[in-house]
């Protein structure tokens, strides 16, 4: 009897465990701006509706979309769950345009007890980059992590990290302000992560010299919007007209990136109304793509993002979930190497 229960016990230890940073097969999904709804899909559910499905890993909030806002604080914006300007009824701080969003510090407390992490994204395409980088890392720290502030967006919850999604030149130098964060994860009692959506041309306009200059944990590359080096393009012949996950490969392979062991995603849209159309590949398309990377570069492949989780779970099947799937057939971990 006791032996059954101490099974139990480990099954249940187990199934919690999540994300590991050191796999091979780490599913991340972009949640907030509930981008579905522009398909005719079901609105995106809070985030709390996402936290027991393990075919997901890593949920990114988007977005943080202005480093500095009214009273010098950020603003936020979370579509139809959390978003004063089409929601009065959502507290805003006083003297600031940053919102009070309890019901989602609720939900990253519930979603990290099941295993995964949290991340804030910063930016998106309409973002606006205006911050001082030593300013904005330590209203970073004190609203999110676990700084101090009476203004606290997600109560005490504390995030697992940030994204940065830059998609146009920031005028807040990006390397000291990564640098800054590192720094201050370094003073705190958990673990933390910092990551980056960089486009697929290698290297990434925005995003080349902060990976190249800054410890970066996890690269979400987006090979979608970009033409000739989207997912749809994998199969074909190398350069010039193929999905190049194999020049960010050479790069990883040449110690290009500040982190040797910077883990790499392939991002995908996962609706063919989630981006370019001529972007969309198939869920079947998509997870042969990645169980054929997965097997190739067993070292530098984290696994895969998705563009978001309202078009992943309107569509049948699940995007996500197919591409989780997919690659748990080959998936390879390194216990706590990094």
């Amino acid at each position: 009897m006791m032996l059954i229960i101490l099974f139990a016990v480990l099954a249940a230890a187990l199934n919690v465990l999540g994300f590991d940073i050191s796999c091979n097969s780490n599913m991340a999904v972009y949640w907030g701006q509930n981008s579905g709804a522009s398909g005719s899909l079901p609105y995106q559910k809070p985030l709390g509706a996402y936290c027991d499905d393990d075919n997901v890993d890593i949920i990114l909030l988007s977005f943080l979309y202005i480093l500095k806002g009214k009273g010098g604080y950020p603003v936020l914006n979370f579509a139809n769950i959390c978003d004063y300007t089409k929601n009065a009824s959502v507290p805003v701080f006083p003297g600031t345009e940053l919102m009070h969003c309890s019901d989602m510090g609720v939900d990253i407390k519930r979603c990290q007890e099941r295993g995964k992490i949290i991340l804030l994204s910063i930016g998106g395409a309409t973002a606006q980059l205006n911050s001082d980088a030593d300013t904005f890392s330590q209203q970073v720290w004190d609203l999110f992590m676990e700084g101090s502030s009476d203004f606290r967006p997600f109560d005490d919850a504390v995030i697992d990290g940030i994204d940065l999604d830059f998609e146009q030149h920031s005028q807040m130098d990006i390397i000291k302000f990564a640098n800054n964060m590192n720094q201050l994860f370094k003073t705190g009692t958990r673990k933390y992560y910092l990551t980056a959506a960089p486009q697929c041309p290698y290297p990434d306009a925005n995003l080349g010299d902060l990976l190249a200059q800054s410890h970066v944990d996890m690269a979400f590359i987006q090979f979608y919007n970009s033409g000739w080096c989207d997912n749809s393009k994998f199969g074909l012949p190398h350069w010039p007209q193929s999905m190049n996950y194999y020049m960010w490969q050479d790069a990883w392979t040449n110690r290009s990136f500040a982190n040797p062991d910077i883990r790499l995603f392939v991002g995908s849209t996962a609706g063919s109304g989630a981006g370019n159309p001529s972007s969309y590949v198939s869920p079947d398309f998509f997870a042969n793509e990645l169980q054929s990377l997965q097997k190739d570069y067993p070292d530098s492949f984290g696994g895969a993002m998705t563009w978001d989780m309202s078009w992943a779970y309107g569509s049948t099947p699940n995007y996500a979930a197919s591409a989780k799937q997919a690659m748990m057939a080959g998936s390879k971990c390194k216990g706590s190497a990094y």
